[in-house]
Order: structure tokens, then C-alpha cells, then sequence
């Protein structure tokens, strides 16, 4: 319960924060798409983990502040994400591989500066760094086989990454994403099982951007 507040009440600051900005600023409207870059696997003597491919896209918004000197703006997109994973039961009778898939609604919130413009070419160089908070919208459960419950995952997820990147004629910008979790997406007490499904603390994101 303190996390889910703490997560809340982050959510809330970040969005008086973007409603309260000066009327000045420049406001921008588009789509970001995200695919996850690494999948590492995780084993015990109980489960194997196959990471599969994470991919995300939904509505973006870009304001550019009105700071002398430099280009500074703040970025906050609103996702809807997949991410999948293999999971083999080691424990139970049957060994055989079982895809889960979990559906977030996922709320980065970036601080992006901008800079290194090209002479006589449209590109400039961008890096970005802040939260991002989650929402489980729909999650497969897993069945330990052994245990009185399935395990499923947290409603809730937090995280912080930081970036790099190159926009293109002030429209499309691409560029990479490091993100550390700062959650688990599963709770259990059985540690065999707790340490794989939680062993992706970490993520390599390529990101895509359009904006009108």
C-alpha cells in the first residue's frame, strides 16, 4: 500500500507540474513507440525465464520551456505496453514452455535537452532523463504447480531512465532508452521462483517519435 501511494502522489506531482507551466511554452503533439532491445533469461533449480521482446506505443506530449541559453523541454507520453516472457515449471510434472504476457499503461515523464544543432542540416541531438510509472491493465497468471495461489503480477510499477538521441527536421526524433526498475513485478515467498521473475531489473529501449 505505501508503494502504490508513493507512486500515486509521484503521478500527481508530475502532472501539476506539466498543467502549471507558463503559457509561453510550446506545446507539441505525437506518437511514441518503444521495442525492448535485450532479453535475458533467468534460471533456478525451480523456473527458467525467457524474456521475449517488450514493444510499446501510444500518445505523446512535448512542451519547450522558455529558458534562455538553452533548449529545454519536458516530454510525457502515455503507453500502452506488452511485455512477454517464456516460463518453464521445473517442479511440476510437466516441463513444457508457457508464454506470459502482462499489459501495462505505462507514463514516462522525460526532461529533454536539446543541442549540437548540425549547420545546414535539419538534426539536432537530444538527451532526456526522468520517472516513469506503470499501471497493470491485464496479466496471465502463472501456477507454481505446488502452491495454493497463481502468482500474478503487481499492479504497479516504477522506474527511472535516461537517454539519448537525434531529432529530424523538428519531427521525428529516434534515439535509446536505459531504464532501471525501481519495483518488483512480482511478489512471492518462494525465493526459487521470486528471483527469476523479478531478475529483469533493467532495459535497453530504441525509441521513436513523431511530433506535429
Amino acid at each position: 500500500m505505501k508503494i502504490k501511494n508513493t507512486l500515486i502522489k509521484g503521478i500527481v506531482f508530475s502532472l501539476v507540474i506539466i498543467f502549471s507551466l507558463p503559457a509561453t511554452s510550446q506545446v507539441r503533439f505525437g506518437v511514441n513507440a518503444r521495442v525492448g532491445l535485450n532479453n535475458p533469461s533467468f534460471n533456478s533449480d525451480a523456473l527458467n525465464v525467457d524474456n521475449l521482446t517488450d514493444y510499446a506505443i501510444g500518445p505523446s506530449l512535448q512542451i519547450m520551456l522558455p529558458v534562455p541559453i538553452i533548449d529545454l523541454g519536458i516530454e510525457a507520453s502515455l503507453l500502452y505496453q506488452n511485455s512477454r516472457m517464456n516460463i518453464q515449471n521445473l517442479e511440476g510434472t510437466s516441463t513444457t514452455s508457457e508464454e506470459i504476457s502482462n499489459q501495462y499503461l505505462m507514463l514516462p515523464i522525460n526532461a529533454k535537452i536539446f543541442f549540437g544543432k548540425i549547420p545546414l542540416v535539419p538534426i539536432h541531438f537530444y538527451a532526456a532523463a526522468g520517472p516513469y510509472f506503470g499501471y497493470l491493465i491485464n496479466g496471465d497468471k502463472i501456477n507454481p504447480g505446488n502452491a495454493a495461489e497463481d502468482i500474478e503480477a503487481k499492479k504497479f510499477e516504477a522506474g527511472a531512465n535516461i537517454g539519448a538521441g537525434i531529432e529530424v527536421f523538428k519531427l521525428v526524433q529516434v534515439g535509446v532508452n536505459y531504464g532501471v526498475k525501481l519495483t518488483d513485478n512480482y511478489g512471492t515467498d518462494k525465493p526459487n521462483w521470486n528471483d527469476p521473475l523479478n531478475g529483469k531489473s533493467s532495459s535497453w529501449t530504441l525509441n521513436a517519435s513523431i511530433y506535429f
